[in-house]
């Protein structure tokens, strides 16, 4: 077997990402998040795992870029990071529902087939696990950090399957700074641990 040349690769850089994005959407349907590697998808893109990391950071990014997630988990988490404490569950709220409600929204077709799906649930409960616990954790305050994140997450999820996939009235015909008005004093008391 001959080495793979390490360094960039003769060619387009944009067909490279591509290929890399194909590889990549085809590792996390069959392996799911965390056994995913990236070393595996540069092996099936044809390129050197460090090319894998010149284009997408981490494994996170390439998830999102792979999933056509309109945002970077890592950049969403130090923007929240910033909020003064006392502001994060808004922050928080007005963050997840700015990607997750309304139509066309790719974080919820990612939710809505991880509903009918095992594999797309498996991949998108790892993802929360390794992506959004590991990160967050830091923003919690008090006793039991992973629940309070954990009830984030289900109330916030929630919320967008109740107002996108239901069509629940009540919240269909609230504009989402409604919503968040109304759900960032629960989310800032799961944050703050009081």
């Amino acid at each position: 077997m001959t080495p793979r040349p390490l360094g960039r690769r003769p060619g387009d850089p944009e067909e490279t990402r591509r290929e890399i994005l194909a590889a990549a959407q085809r590792a996390f349907a069959a392996r799911g998040y965390e056994r995913a590697t990236i070393r595996a998808i540069a092996h099936d893109a044809g390129v050197d795992p460090g090319l894998v990391i010149h284009h997408f950071r981490n494994k996170a990014e390439l998830f999102a870029a792979a999933h056509e997630l309109p945002f970077n988990p890592e950049t969403l988490f130090d923007k929240i990071a910033e909020v003064v404490p006392e502001e994060r569950g808004e922050a928080v709220a007005r963050a997840y529902l700015g990607l997750v409600a309304g139509p066309g929204s790719r974080v919820f077709s990612l939710l809505r087939a991880a509903a009918t799906n095992e594999a797309a649930a498996a991949m998108l409960r790892e993802f929360i696990t390794d992506t959004v616990v590991a990160r967050g954790i830091e923003l919690v305050n008090g006793p039991d950090p992973e629940l309070r994140l954990a009830l984030i997450v289900s109330h916030l999820m929630g919320i967008a399957v109740a107002r996108e996939l239901v069509g629940l009235p009540l919240l269909t015909t609230r504009d989402v700074e409604e919503i968040v008005t109304a759900v960032a004093p629960t989310i800032q008391r799961y944050l703050d641990g009081s």
